[in-house]
């Protein structure tokens, strides 16, 4: 297009130069000049002019380029925006959460039909079988406790009054269990087991000598030193960087003595850095047999920031929600007994169990661990806590963390 006008012009301006030469009496050199001029004069015109026209065009191709970049630009912000909540959604966390609530209604549905089985069984048999039936149940239900679980009724090797005296003369001593983290074996924290050294040199482990339903105010006396000794490591503990929880043994004869419960509450309301590290152990039969009582003054210890664990549990069907709510932190099972016999113990796959206890805060501990082959069951089943022999057996606390000397009999082990 560019050079045909200027074909034109070129054409225009020779046309000057002929008229300036022919008509106007120029010389030729003078008509050659003109030419020249007018051709120079109008090239220049010509390329303003289409400088301006590709100085427009380029300027609307700018614009046209701003408002695609515009609408990309809003484009990409929505998709950022969709990616974004869809990184967000936890599907796994769902698929966790869809799985547990199919798996507690496949229990309860298992549940029933077990039930209507059961119903139906008695129904076909004599009336005399079903009266018998109670009682057999009843007998194996007192014969199958096992641990240091206490069932109501038995009474511990030891007389009241034996550890009664050895709570005045010093013959109480504490040992540390660990409980540790699977797989990496790192210590959670140690449950603090009392033991007992009788005149005769013989060392007594708790289940001997701990009277769960004591009424002469001896246990709630040993209770209330174990738990000063528990506050006085978890705060040495704390000062030396290391700090620890603490598992400590209480029952219903502690729960039961409102003046002991008050001084432990205040103990705990001034130190809330070892009201968090400590936990109240007890049986899980003796947890359900509380009265309203002394489930209030366990409600006053773990408002004040103490925790529960509740040991020997008997089966993993439990209301882990309810649980959670009343301050239970901690459950801890048999070991052997999951590993051997799950069915009887939970509804639930092993491998899904512990996952679904921990939705509800609540730490699994598989205790009375006594071989590395149960410790590879555990890790194949995800199971978060162990404790027992295997891992680490129950050493006597290091003087510097109950700030007292060596006994003698320590020093001499």
């Amino acid at each position: 297009m560019r050079a045909i006008v200027l074909f034109f012009v070129a054409v225009a301006c020779l046309s000057i130069g002929v008229t300036a030469y022919f008509a106007l009496g120029f010389t030729l050199i003078e008509a050659f000049l003109v030419t020249i001029v007018a051709f120079l004069a109008s090239f220049v015109l010509v390329e303003a002019l289409f400088r301006r026209r590709t100085e427009t065009y380029l300027a609307q191709q700018t614009e046209e380029i701003a408002r695609q970049l515009s609408t990309i630009a809003k484009t990409t912000e929505l998709v950022s925006d969709q990616v974004s909540f869809l990184s967000s959604l936890n599907m796994k966390d769902r698929a966790d959460d869809l799985e547990a609530d199919v798996s507690v209604l496949g229990t309860v549905v298992r549940q029933l039909a077990e039930a209507v089985a059961e119903m139906e069984e008695l129904q076909s048999k004599p009336a005399q079988s079903v009266n018998a039936a109670p009682a057999k149940t009843q007998n194996s239900s007192e014969t199958g406790s096992g641990g240091f679980e206490v069932v109501h009724g038995d009474q511990p090797a030891i007389s009241i009054d034996t550890v009664k005296y050895a709570l005045a003369n010093n013959q109480i001593e504490q040992y540390l269990q660990p409980i540790v983290t699977l797989p990496q074996r790192r210590t959670l924290g140690y449950e603090l087991m009392p033991k007992l050294y009788t005149d005769d040199g013989v060392l007594h482990h708790a289940e001997d000598f701990l009277h769960y339903e004591d009424q002469t105010g001896t246990i709630s006396e040993l209770e209330q030193f174990l738990l000063r000794q528990a506050t006085n490591i978890i705060h040495r503990s704390n000062m030396t960087g290391e700090p620890t929880t603490l598992f400590v043994p209480s029952s219903k004869a502690l729960l039961s003595d409102q003046q002991a419960c008050d001084s432990i509450s205040a103990t705990l309301t001034t130190n809330r850095a070892v009201a968090v590290s400590l936990v109240l152990q007890m049986p899980e039969s003796l947890y359900e047999s509380l009265n309203s009582a002394e489930r209030q003054s366990l409600a006053e210890l773990v408002k004040n920031g103490a925790g529960i664990c509740l040991e020997n549990v008997r089966s993993l069907r439990l209301s882990f929600q309810q649980l959670s709510e009343r301050g239970v932190r901690y459950v801890k099972a048999d070991a052997a007994r999951f590993i051997e016999d799950p069915l009887n113990y939970t509804d639930f796959h092993r491998a899904d169990l512990a996952d679904y206890v921990e939705r509800f805060g609540i730490g699994l501990i598989m205790s009375n661990v006594t071989s590395e082959d149960q410790v590879l069951e555990l890790l194949d089943d995800k199971i978060p806590l162990a404790q027992g022999r295997h891992i680490a057996a129950a050493s006597p606390v290091r003087p510097d963390l109950t700030g007292e000397k060596s006994s003698g009999r320590r020093a001499a082990r």
